[in-house]
């Protein structure tokens, strides 16, 4: 028989190991229970400025005004501001930036440096923007009204871009940013599609790799919206080459939702658009197989990327669903406005500016 002094010691220690649990489990719950809190705020914040334009009554509802000047009035109400209507586009943009900036700076640490990372593909935009614009001949004076600042793209290599003597000159420029890549692509092809494809490429591999910056709380939305966009960054990438007879299996992204690479060489294989697009039965992209035009496929891939990224916001409602949610629909939105306005200036009809907007049914 065990004595006294043995069955109190085994007592104290089953005490221990249970109180040692309780608070292992009472650790765990209070991680969550702070993690929830410090998405709080922000969250309040993403769902009372959502992006309203990419709803179809919303969208509707602009596009019924009258005039350019009523729809400019009436999204100013959303943080828009445009001043000059014929830089509309680079003051709708400014405005975005500005609000997703707001936004970004009330996140948690992990999801803070995640959403700066994701900032990157604006600055990306930029650079788009300006190396087409050399490469039309546009005088500079009107380049630098088409571009403003990023995160890396400074002033500095701006002007540089601007004020180069070719194309070449101006993609040297980015020696000092996060598309130095760029520069070796540009002197293999001389194609400026390809530096499209490879800007893209760099900014999503430094989201997957931004995922990193994450903890575990957090981690799972972002890891289910970024899958899917991987998905729709390789199709689009197969789409393009496809169009353009060009071989971009080198732009391809591992890591995808469902397009795994068997299946991805399978689809590069393909020998028509048709075909591609027929290869992906089976899957949640088999919406595309009817579809005849690069720019149908897009914008369906859009519109799907969006309704996932607001899906994906209401089921992790209390982590990082809204703030992924938010990035994406407010880009969405703001293109949404650039091609409104536009529409309006021009005098197209309802109809023909409807069907080039997200969040509008087809």
């Amino acid at each position: 028989m065990l004595d006294a002094y043995t069955i109190i010691l085994i007592a104290l220690s089953a005490a221990f190991i249970g109180i040692l649990i309780a608070v292992v489990v009472f650790m765990g719950y209070l991680r969550k229970i702070l993690s929830i809190a410090s998405f709080m705020g922000p969250n309040a914040t993403i769902f009372a400025i959502s992006a309203k334009y990419t709803t179809e009554e919303n969208i509707n509802h602009l596009l019924e005004m009258t005039s350019v000047n009523e729809v400019i009035s009436e999204i100013k109400k959303e943080g828009y501001e445009v001043e000059d209507v014929e830089k509309g586009d680079v003051e709708i943009e400014k405005s975005m930036l500005k609000m997703m900036d707001e936004v970004i700076a009330m996140l948690p640490e992990g999801v803070r440096q995640f959403s700066e990372v994701y900032m990157l593909k604006y600055d990306a935009n930029i650079v788009k923007r300006i190396l087409r614009a050399k490469h039309a001949g546009i005088n500079k004076e009107k380049i630098y009204e088409m571009v403003y600042e990023g995160k890396h793209i400074t002033k500095l290599i701006i002007n540089h871009m601007v004020e180069a003597t070719s194309v070449e000159d101006a993609i040297a420029a980015l020696d000092v940013t996060p598309f130095k890549e760029a520069i070796d692509v540009w002197n293999e092809s001389g194609n400026l599609s390809d530096v499209d494809m490879a800007l893209d490429k760099i900014v999503m591999e430094k989201l997957v790799e931004a995922k990193s910056m994450l903890d575990e709380d957090s981690r799972e939305a972002v890891e289910k919206i970024m899958a899917i966009m991987v998905d729709i960054f390789n199709i689009k990438t197969l789409v393009r080459g496809r169009a353009l007879d060009e071989d971009v299996e080198k732009y391809i992204i591992p890591d995808g939702y469902e397009l795994d690479s068997w299946k991805l060489k399978n689809l590069g294989e393909s020998r028509s658009m048709e075909e591609m697009l027929g290869n992906l039965d089976g899957t949640s992209y088999s919406f595309l197989r009817d579809l005849k035009s690069t720019f149908e496929v897009e914008l369906a891939l859009d519109k799907f990327l969006l309704d996932k990224a607001n899906e994906l916001g209401m089921v992790y409602s209390t982590s990082s669903g809204p703030a992924m949610m938010f990035l994406i629909s407010k880009e969405y939105e703001a293109r949404n406005l650039k091609a409104i306005i536009k529409g309006f200036v021009e005098g197209l009809p309802k109809e023909r500016i409807s069907k080039v907007l997200v969040g509008v049914a087809s």
